[in-house]
């Protein structure tokens, strides 16, 4: 009885040992954490700032829809025989168009992008082990059609504007039409320039996950839970 003792019994070294390890794999899952942390509050601020900038030009749009009246003078002018001496009562309906589709393209990016803010922090904060880095790659996910269907919308805007302007502005309008054009187009070469400049390669670009090589397989550290590492 007392040999069995001896062997069922369990010293307070590996108690200590046990616990050690436990404090081990914790610290090194809430580090993990705590990348993962910065990277998605990286997509929430991303989200935040497009969601503030995509409400104003839903702002613009409703504007112009609301505050231009076309009257019959300029209905008359953009007639055949009118001042353009061409066709041009298509630009009213271009205009409405415009104005239309540029406030729901910018309410769509600030509908989703609040959606994905939202959600992705309840499902951070709340959900299982793992939710953390789901979350990140919902939020990852999203990023095309939100910035998409932002673009989309500025690009409407200023199509509005330059049917406005030859609906409004008489001779000024070829000026005022090659001024938005040509803002577009510095825009989009701008925008091709600077994300040339800041380009990160995709072999080169680091994420927020930390991974340790456990036999043949990987395991993401802030999934590990107590016990990791024990033998069978």
């Amino acid at each position: 009885r007392r040999t069995r003792r001896r062997t069922n019994s369990v010293h307070p070294w590996e108690s200590m040992l046990a616990a050690d390890k436990d404090r081990l794999v914790a610290a090194l899952k809430q580090n993990a954490l705590a990348l993962r942390q910065k990277e998605l509050d990286y997509y929430v601020e991303r989200y935040s700032n497009i969601a503030t900038q995509a409400s104003i030009v839903a702002g613009f749009a409703f504007d112009s829809l609301v505050e231009l009246e076309i009257s019959d003078d300029m209905r008359a002018a953009l007639a055949p025989g009118g001042r353009w001496k061409a066709e041009l009562r298509w630009m009213e309906t271009v205009y409405y168009g415009s104005a239309s589709l540029t406030m729901a393209l910018a309410l769509y990016t600030v509908c989703v992008a609040s959606f994905a803010t939202v959600y992705g922090h309840r499902l951070a904060l709340q959900g299982p082990t793992g939710s953390v880095e789901r979350a990140v790659a919902v939020m990852m996910k999203q990023r095309h059609s939100i910035f998409v269907t932002y673009g989309l919308s500025l690009l409407s805007l200023v199509v509005a504007a330059i049917t406005m302007s030859w609906i409004k502005m008489g001779v000024a309008a070829t000026f005022v039409s090659g001024i938005f054009l040509a803002l577009l187009l510095g825009l989009v070469r701008k925008h091709q320039q600077m994300k040339a400049l800041f380009r990160i390669p995709q072999e080169h670009m680091v994420q927020g996950d930390v991974r340790l090589f456990a036999g043949a397989e990987h395991v993401d550290v802030s999934r590990l839970e107590a016990g990791f590492g024990e033998a069978a």
